[in-house]
Protein backbone atom coordinates (compact mmCIF):
# COMPACT_ATOMS: atom_id res chain seq x y z
CA UNK A 1 0.00 0.00 0.00
CA UNK A 2 1.33 3.47 -0.91
CA UNK A 3 1.95 5.67 2.13
CA UNK A 4 4.19 8.38 0.65
CA UNK A 5 1.97 10.79 -1.24
CA UNK A 6 4.75 12.75 -2.97
CA UNK A 7 6.71 11.54 -5.99
CA UNK A 8 9.55 12.34 -8.38
CA UNK A 9 8.65 12.41 -12.09
CA UNK A 10 11.34 11.61 -14.66
CA UNK A 11 10.65 12.98 -18.14
CA UNK A 12 12.02 12.19 -21.56
CA UNK A 13 13.07 8.56 -21.23
CA UNK A 14 11.35 7.75 -24.52
CA UNK A 15 10.16 4.34 -25.66
CA UNK A 16 13.36 2.44 -24.82
CA UNK A 17 14.96 2.58 -21.41
CA UNK A 18 18.18 0.70 -22.20
CA UNK A 19 21.20 2.69 -20.98
CA UNK A 20 18.84 4.93 -18.95
CA UNK A 21 17.94 2.51 -16.16
CA UNK A 22 20.38 4.04 -13.70
CA UNK A 23 18.28 7.21 -13.66
CA UNK A 24 15.79 5.29 -11.53
CA UNK A 25 18.50 4.19 -9.10
CA UNK A 26 19.90 7.73 -8.96
CA UNK A 27 16.48 9.14 -8.18
CA UNK A 28 16.12 6.60 -5.38
CA UNK A 29 19.54 7.60 -4.03
CA UNK A 30 18.49 11.26 -4.02
CA UNK A 31 15.11 10.70 -2.40
CA UNK A 32 13.08 7.98 -0.71
CA UNK A 33 10.00 9.02 -2.70
CA UNK A 34 8.40 6.90 -5.43
CA UNK A 35 9.87 7.48 -8.91
CA UNK A 36 7.40 7.80 -11.76
CA UNK A 37 7.67 8.12 -15.53
CA UNK A 38 5.22 8.74 -18.35
CA UNK A 39 4.14 6.64 -21.32
CA UNK A 40 1.58 7.12 -24.05
CA UNK A 41 -0.11 3.82 -23.19
CA UNK A 42 0.93 2.41 -19.80
CA UNK A 43 -1.69 -0.33 -20.06
CA UNK A 44 -0.21 -1.92 -23.18
CA UNK A 45 3.42 -0.93 -22.63
CA UNK A 46 4.05 -1.27 -18.88
CA UNK A 47 7.42 -0.56 -17.29
CA UNK A 48 7.54 -2.41 -13.99
CA UNK A 49 11.01 -1.14 -13.19
CA UNK A 50 9.52 2.21 -12.11
CA UNK A 51 7.15 2.77 -9.22
CA UNK A 52 4.39 4.04 -11.49
CA UNK A 53 3.85 4.86 -15.16
CA UNK A 54 1.30 7.58 -15.85
CA UNK A 55 -0.39 8.26 -19.18
CA UNK A 56 1.17 11.32 -20.85
CA UNK A 57 3.32 12.36 -23.78
CA UNK A 58 6.37 13.74 -22.00
CA UNK A 59 7.37 15.86 -24.99
CA UNK A 60 4.31 18.08 -24.59
CA UNK A 61 3.73 20.22 -21.51
CA UNK A 62 -0.06 20.20 -21.75
CA UNK A 63 -0.12 16.41 -21.71
CA UNK A 64 2.16 16.16 -18.68
CA UNK A 65 0.31 18.93 -16.83
CA UNK A 66 -3.00 17.14 -17.35
CA UNK A 67 -1.59 13.88 -16.00
CA UNK A 68 0.00 15.56 -12.98
CA UNK A 69 -3.27 17.37 -12.25
CA UNK A 70 -5.22 14.11 -12.44
CA UNK A 71 -2.90 12.43 -9.94
CA UNK A 72 -3.03 15.48 -7.69
CA UNK A 73 -6.79 15.00 -7.48
CA UNK A 74 -6.04 11.44 -6.37
CA UNK A 75 -3.93 12.79 -3.51
CA UNK A 76 -0.45 12.65 -5.04
CA UNK A 77 1.81 15.72 -4.94
CA UNK A 78 4.62 16.29 -7.42
CA UNK A 79 7.91 16.90 -5.57
CA UNK A 80 10.21 17.24 -8.60
CA UNK A 81 9.99 17.01 -12.37
CA UNK A 82 13.33 15.96 -13.84
CA UNK A 83 14.26 15.96 -17.57
CA UNK A 84 16.38 12.95 -18.52
CA UNK A 85 16.73 13.58 -22.25
CA UNK A 86 16.09 16.45 -24.68
CA UNK A 87 12.39 15.79 -25.18
CA UNK A 88 11.62 16.29 -21.50
CA UNK A 89 13.39 19.65 -21.11
CA UNK A 90 10.69 22.12 -22.30
CA UNK A 91 7.79 20.22 -20.77
CA UNK A 92 9.68 19.79 -17.50
CA UNK A 93 10.32 23.52 -17.37
CA UNK A 94 6.64 24.30 -17.87
CA UNK A 95 5.48 21.80 -15.25
CA UNK A 96 8.03 23.06 -12.70
CA UNK A 97 6.85 26.64 -13.24
CA UNK A 98 3.19 25.66 -12.83
CA UNK A 99 3.85 23.98 -9.49
CA UNK A 100 6.52 26.33 -8.17
CA UNK A 101 9.22 23.64 -8.22
CA UNK A 102 12.95 23.99 -8.96
CA UNK A 103 13.50 23.85 -12.71
CA UNK A 104 14.95 25.50 -15.78
CA UNK A 105 13.48 28.77 -16.98
CA UNK A 106 11.40 28.73 -20.15
CA UNK A 107 14.15 30.73 -21.86
CA UNK A 108 16.86 28.24 -20.94
CA UNK A 109 14.67 25.32 -22.03
CA UNK A 110 14.18 27.05 -25.39
CA UNK A 111 17.78 27.97 -26.16
CA UNK A 112 19.04 24.50 -25.24
CA UNK A 113 16.62 22.95 -27.73
CA UNK A 114 16.99 25.49 -30.57
CA UNK A 115 20.52 25.20 -31.95
CA UNK A 116 20.41 28.56 -33.71
CA UNK A 117 19.32 30.40 -30.57
CA UNK A 118 21.99 28.48 -28.69
CA UNK A 119 24.72 29.63 -31.08
CA UNK A 120 23.56 33.23 -30.69
CA UNK A 121 23.97 32.98 -26.91
CA UNK A 122 27.45 31.53 -27.28
CA UNK A 123 28.44 34.34 -29.63
CA UNK A 124 26.94 36.99 -27.36
CA UNK A 125 29.01 35.60 -24.49
CA UNK A 126 32.18 35.71 -26.61
CA UNK A 127 32.57 31.93 -26.62
CA UNK A 128 34.15 30.16 -29.61
CA UNK A 129 31.53 28.40 -31.71
CA UNK A 130 31.33 27.65 -35.45
CA UNK A 131 29.46 30.30 -37.41
CA UNK A 132 25.98 29.21 -38.48
CA UNK A 133 23.02 30.52 -40.49
CA UNK A 134 19.42 29.42 -40.04
CA UNK A 135 17.62 28.43 -43.27
CA UNK A 136 14.24 27.06 -44.26
CA UNK A 137 14.64 26.22 -47.94
CA UNK A 138 17.17 24.92 -50.43
CA UNK A 139 17.59 28.41 -51.88
CA UNK A 140 18.35 29.89 -48.45
CA UNK A 141 20.69 26.99 -47.76
CA UNK A 142 22.68 27.59 -50.95
CA UNK A 143 22.97 31.30 -50.19
CA UNK A 144 24.23 30.44 -46.69
CA UNK A 145 26.88 28.07 -48.03
CA UNK A 146 28.20 30.86 -50.28
CA UNK A 147 28.36 33.21 -47.30
CA UNK A 148 30.07 30.75 -44.94
CA UNK A 149 32.14 28.91 -47.54
CA UNK A 150 32.63 25.17 -48.02
CA UNK A 151 32.91 22.79 -46.32
CA UNK A 152 29.78 23.17 -44.19
CA UNK A 153 27.71 21.00 -41.88
CA UNK A 154 23.94 20.82 -42.38
CA UNK A 155 21.68 19.89 -39.47
CA UNK A 156 18.12 20.33 -38.19
CA UNK A 157 17.70 23.16 -35.68
CA UNK A 158 15.73 21.14 -33.13
CA UNK A 159 16.66 17.47 -33.43
CA UNK A 160 19.28 15.36 -31.63
CA UNK A 161 21.23 12.11 -31.77
CA UNK A 162 23.16 13.22 -34.89
CA UNK A 163 19.95 12.74 -36.85
CA UNK A 164 19.93 14.54 -40.19
CA UNK A 165 23.47 15.86 -39.75
CA UNK A 166 25.99 15.63 -42.58
CA UNK A 167 28.98 17.31 -44.19
CA UNK A 168 28.95 18.98 -47.60
CA UNK A 169 32.12 20.01 -49.43
CA UNK A 170 30.49 21.13 -52.68
CA UNK A 171 27.25 22.71 -53.90
CA UNK A 172 26.00 19.36 -55.19
CA UNK A 173 26.76 17.66 -51.87
CA UNK A 174 24.97 20.48 -50.04
CA UNK A 175 21.82 19.94 -52.09
CA UNK A 176 21.92 16.20 -51.38
CA UNK A 177 22.68 16.71 -47.67
CA UNK A 178 19.89 19.25 -47.23
CA UNK A 179 17.37 16.95 -48.91
CA UNK A 180 18.48 14.11 -46.62
CA UNK A 181 18.08 16.30 -43.54
CA UNK A 182 14.59 17.35 -44.60
CA UNK A 183 13.69 13.72 -45.29
CA UNK A 184 14.96 12.72 -41.86
CA UNK A 185 12.77 15.30 -40.14
CA UNK A 186 9.72 14.27 -42.15
CA UNK A 187 10.30 10.65 -41.14
CA UNK A 188 10.34 11.48 -37.41
CA UNK A 189 8.04 14.51 -37.32
CA UNK A 190 5.14 12.58 -35.82
CA UNK A 191 7.29 10.72 -33.30
CA UNK A 192 9.08 13.63 -31.61
CA UNK A 193 8.01 17.07 -30.33
CA UNK A 194 9.79 19.16 -32.94
CA UNK A 195 8.95 22.16 -35.08
CA UNK A 196 11.08 20.80 -37.90
CA UNK A 197 10.92 23.81 -40.20
CA UNK A 198 14.44 25.22 -39.92
CA UNK A 199 17.95 23.94 -40.49
CA UNK A 200 21.47 25.15 -39.80
CA UNK A 201 24.29 25.70 -42.25
CA UNK A 202 27.35 25.62 -40.02
CA UNK A 203 31.05 26.24 -40.43
CA UNK A 204 32.91 22.90 -40.35
CA UNK A 205 35.57 22.24 -37.72
CA UNK A 206 37.76 19.84 -39.69
CA UNK A 207 38.67 17.29 -37.03
CA UNK A 208 37.55 14.00 -35.51
CA UNK A 209 38.75 15.11 -32.07
CA UNK A 210 35.70 15.69 -29.90
CA UNK A 211 34.74 15.41 -26.25
CA UNK A 212 31.67 15.96 -24.16
CA UNK A 213 31.90 17.64 -20.78
CA UNK A 214 29.38 16.63 -18.15
CA UNK A 215 28.74 19.74 -16.04
CA UNK A 216 26.86 19.86 -12.74
CA UNK A 217 24.83 23.07 -12.37
CA UNK A 218 23.04 24.30 -9.27
CA UNK A 219 22.03 27.93 -8.91
CA UNK A 220 24.99 30.10 -9.85
CA UNK A 221 27.54 27.31 -9.27
CA UNK A 222 28.87 24.97 -11.94
CA UNK A 223 31.55 22.28 -11.88
CA UNK A 224 32.76 19.63 -14.29
CA UNK A 225 31.98 16.05 -13.31
CA UNK A 226 33.77 14.30 -16.18
CA UNK A 227 35.27 14.76 -19.62
CA UNK A 228 34.17 12.06 -22.06
CA UNK A 229 36.15 11.05 -25.15
CA UNK A 230 33.83 10.81 -28.16
CA UNK A 231 34.35 8.62 -31.21
CA UNK A 232 32.65 9.61 -34.46
CA UNK A 233 32.03 7.82 -37.73
CA UNK A 234 33.95 9.20 -40.72
CA UNK A 235 32.35 12.13 -42.59
CA UNK A 236 30.04 12.91 -44.28
CA UNK A 237 27.90 11.72 -41.31
CA UNK A 238 28.75 12.30 -37.66
CA UNK A 239 27.30 9.29 -35.89
CA UNK A 240 28.61 8.79 -32.38
CA UNK A 241 30.09 5.28 -32.32
CA UNK A 242 31.60 5.24 -28.84
CA UNK A 243 32.41 7.09 -25.62
CA UNK A 244 35.22 6.69 -23.07
CA UNK A 245 35.31 8.07 -19.51
CA UNK A 246 37.57 9.72 -18.52
CA UNK A 247 39.03 11.38 -21.60
CA UNK A 248 42.77 11.97 -21.68
CA UNK A 249 41.81 15.66 -21.70
CA UNK A 250 40.46 15.41 -18.14
CA UNK A 251 42.16 18.09 -16.08
CA UNK A 252 42.32 20.60 -18.94
CA UNK A 253 41.02 23.63 -17.04
CA UNK A 254 40.66 25.75 -20.18
CA UNK A 255 38.36 23.08 -21.61
CA UNK A 256 36.26 22.64 -18.48
CA UNK A 257 36.01 26.40 -17.95
CA UNK A 258 34.69 26.78 -21.50
CA UNK A 259 32.06 24.09 -20.89
CA UNK A 260 30.97 25.71 -17.63
CA UNK A 261 30.74 29.13 -19.31
CA UNK A 262 28.59 27.57 -22.04
CA UNK A 263 26.11 26.42 -19.40
CA UNK A 264 26.14 29.88 -17.84
CA UNK A 265 25.51 31.52 -21.21
CA UNK A 266 22.46 29.30 -21.73
CA UNK A 267 21.13 29.87 -18.24
CA UNK A 268 21.42 26.22 -17.22
CA UNK A 269 21.21 26.42 -13.45
CA UNK A 270 19.85 23.01 -12.57
CA UNK A 271 21.15 19.43 -12.80
CA UNK A 272 23.70 17.76 -15.06
CA UNK A 273 24.32 19.33 -18.49
CA UNK A 274 26.03 17.79 -21.51
CA UNK A 275 28.38 20.06 -23.49
CA UNK A 276 29.96 18.95 -26.79
CA UNK A 277 33.29 20.50 -27.80
CA UNK A 278 35.38 19.85 -30.89
CA UNK A 279 39.07 20.62 -31.42
CA UNK A 280 40.39 22.01 -34.70
CA UNK A 281 43.67 21.01 -36.36
CA UNK A 282 45.51 23.56 -34.22
CA UNK A 283 44.05 22.17 -31.01
CA UNK A 284 41.69 25.09 -30.38
CA UNK A 285 38.34 24.15 -28.78
CA UNK A 286 35.00 25.04 -30.40
CA UNK A 287 31.60 24.77 -28.74
CA UNK A 288 29.32 22.63 -30.89
CA UNK A 289 26.25 22.49 -28.66
CA UNK A 290 25.01 21.92 -25.11
CA UNK A 291 22.02 20.15 -23.62
CA UNK A 292 20.29 20.77 -20.31
CA UNK A 293 20.17 17.11 -19.38
CA UNK A 294 22.60 14.24 -18.65
CA UNK A 295 24.59 12.78 -21.51
CA UNK A 296 22.90 9.92 -23.36
CA UNK A 297 24.31 6.78 -24.99
CA UNK A 298 25.16 5.28 -21.60
CA UNK A 299 27.67 8.04 -20.81
CA UNK A 300 26.26 8.40 -17.30
CA UNK A 301 26.77 4.67 -16.75
CA UNK A 302 30.42 5.05 -17.74
CA UNK A 303 30.82 8.03 -15.39
CA UNK A 304 29.41 5.87 -12.60
CA UNK A 305 31.83 3.02 -13.30
CA UNK A 306 34.82 5.32 -13.69
CA UNK A 307 34.16 7.55 -10.67
CA UNK A 308 32.21 5.28 -8.35
CA UNK A 309 28.98 7.26 -7.90
CA UNK A 310 25.72 7.63 -9.78
CA UNK A 311 25.59 11.07 -11.49
CA UNK A 312 21.82 10.79 -11.88
CA UNK A 313 21.60 11.13 -8.09
CA UNK A 314 23.21 14.57 -8.35
CA UNK A 315 20.93 15.50 -11.24
CA UNK A 316 17.76 14.57 -9.37
CA UNK A 317 19.00 16.10 -6.11
CA UNK A 318 19.41 19.46 -7.83
CA UNK A 319 15.83 19.32 -9.10
CA UNK A 320 14.70 18.52 -5.57
CA UNK A 321 16.43 21.72 -4.41
CA UNK A 322 19.15 19.74 -2.60
CA UNK A 323 22.77 20.92 -2.88
CA UNK A 324 24.42 18.16 -4.97
CA UNK A 325 28.03 19.37 -4.78
CA UNK A 326 29.00 17.43 -1.63
CA UNK A 327 28.30 14.21 -3.55
CA UNK A 328 30.85 14.88 -6.31
CA UNK A 329 33.87 12.56 -6.57
CA UNK A 330 36.77 14.29 -8.29
CA UNK A 331 39.15 11.46 -9.14
CA UNK A 332 38.40 8.54 -11.48
CA UNK A 333 39.44 5.07 -10.35
CA UNK A 334 39.22 3.29 -13.72
CA UNK A 335 38.32 3.81 -17.38
CA UNK A 336 34.93 2.81 -18.74
CA UNK A 337 33.59 2.87 -22.28
CA UNK A 338 30.54 2.15 -24.38
CA UNK A 339 30.70 1.49 -28.12
CA UNK A 340 28.11 0.52 -30.68
CA UNK A 341 28.09 -2.67 -32.73
CA UNK A 342 27.62 -2.38 -36.47
CA UNK A 343 26.93 -5.16 -38.94
CA UNK A 344 27.85 -4.88 -42.60
CA UNK A 345 25.05 -3.34 -44.71
CA UNK A 346 22.73 -5.92 -46.20
CA UNK A 347 20.70 -8.81 -44.79
CA UNK A 348 21.95 -10.46 -41.60
CA UNK A 349 22.42 -14.21 -42.04
CA UNK A 350 23.32 -15.11 -38.46
CA UNK A 351 23.84 -13.60 -35.01
CA UNK A 352 25.99 -15.15 -32.30
CA UNK A 353 27.80 -13.64 -29.33
CA UNK A 354 31.16 -15.41 -28.81
CA UNK A 355 31.55 -17.55 -25.69
CA UNK A 356 34.98 -16.10 -24.99
CA UNK A 357 34.91 -12.33 -24.69
CA UNK A 358 37.79 -9.97 -23.87
CA UNK A 359 38.32 -9.50 -20.14
CA UNK A 360 37.49 -5.80 -20.47
CA UNK A 361 33.94 -6.49 -21.72
CA UNK A 362 31.26 -6.15 -19.02
CA UNK A 363 28.13 -6.28 -21.21
CA UNK A 364 27.02 -7.03 -24.77
CA UNK A 365 23.56 -6.39 -26.19
CA UNK A 366 22.51 -7.12 -29.77
CA UNK A 367 19.48 -5.43 -31.33
CA UNK A 368 19.40 -7.29 -34.66
CA UNK A 369 18.34 -10.83 -35.62
CA UNK A 370 18.81 -13.01 -38.72
CA UNK A 371 16.85 -11.64 -41.65
CA UNK A 372 17.05 -8.02 -40.54
CA UNK A 373 18.22 -5.48 -43.11
CA UNK A 374 21.21 -3.40 -42.01
CA UNK A 375 21.61 0.18 -43.18
CA UNK A 376 24.92 2.06 -43.44
CA UNK A 377 25.95 4.03 -40.37
CA UNK A 378 24.11 7.37 -40.14
CA UNK A 379 22.94 8.15 -36.60
CA UNK A 380 21.60 6.49 -33.45
CA UNK A 381 18.91 4.64 -35.42
CA UNK A 382 21.42 2.60 -37.45
CA UNK A 383 23.16 0.95 -34.49
CA UNK A 384 23.00 -2.84 -34.22
CA UNK A 385 24.07 -3.40 -30.64
CA UNK A 386 26.07 -2.16 -27.67
CA UNK A 387 29.21 -3.28 -25.87
CA UNK A 388 30.50 -1.86 -22.59
CA UNK A 389 34.08 -2.13 -21.38
CA UNK A 390 36.13 -1.38 -18.26
CA UNK A 391 39.87 -1.07 -17.74
CA UNK A 392 41.71 -0.61 -14.45
CA UNK A 393 44.04 1.95 -16.02
CA UNK A 394 43.47 5.65 -16.71
CA UNK A 395 44.47 6.51 -20.28
CA UNK A 396 46.72 9.56 -20.51
CA UNK A 397 46.70 9.65 -24.32
CA UNK A 398 43.90 9.23 -26.82
CA UNK A 399 43.09 5.57 -27.38
CA UNK A 400 40.85 3.94 -29.99
CA UNK A 401 40.53 0.68 -28.06
CA UNK A 402 36.76 0.96 -27.49
CA UNK A 403 35.83 1.30 -31.16
CA UNK A 404 38.44 -1.23 -32.27
CA UNK A 405 37.00 -3.79 -29.88
CA UNK A 406 33.46 -3.01 -31.05
CA UNK A 407 34.49 -3.45 -34.68
CA UNK A 408 36.14 -6.80 -33.91
CA UNK A 409 33.12 -8.04 -31.98
CA UNK A 410 30.76 -6.89 -34.73
CA UNK A 411 32.66 -9.00 -37.27
CA UNK A 412 32.36 -12.04 -34.98
CA UNK A 413 28.72 -11.55 -33.98
CA UNK A 414 27.05 -10.80 -37.31
CA UNK A 415 27.23 -13.26 -40.17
Amino acid sequence: MDTNRSYVLLLGLGTSYFLRERSFSGAKDASSMPVWITALDPLRFPQRFFDRVIAADDGYADSVLAAVAEWKQRGWDLAAVVPINDWGVPSGSAVAKEYGLPGLSADSAHVTRDKYAMKARFEAAGLPTPRSISVASEAEMLAATEEIGFPVVLKPVDFSGSGGVSLARTRAEAITAFAASVEHIERYRDDFPIDGTRYLVEQYVDSQEEVSVEVLCHGDRRTTLAVTEKYLSPPPVFAEVGHLVPSHRTGDTALTTLAEKACEALGIDRGVAHVEIKFDSKGAPWLIEAAARPGGDGIMDQVERAYGYNPYALHVASYLGIDPFPLVQRDPVRSSAVAFLKAQPGVIASVGIPEDLPESVVSVSVSKKPGDVVKPVADWSTRDGVVEMVWDEIFTERTTMPVELAEKLSAEIFG
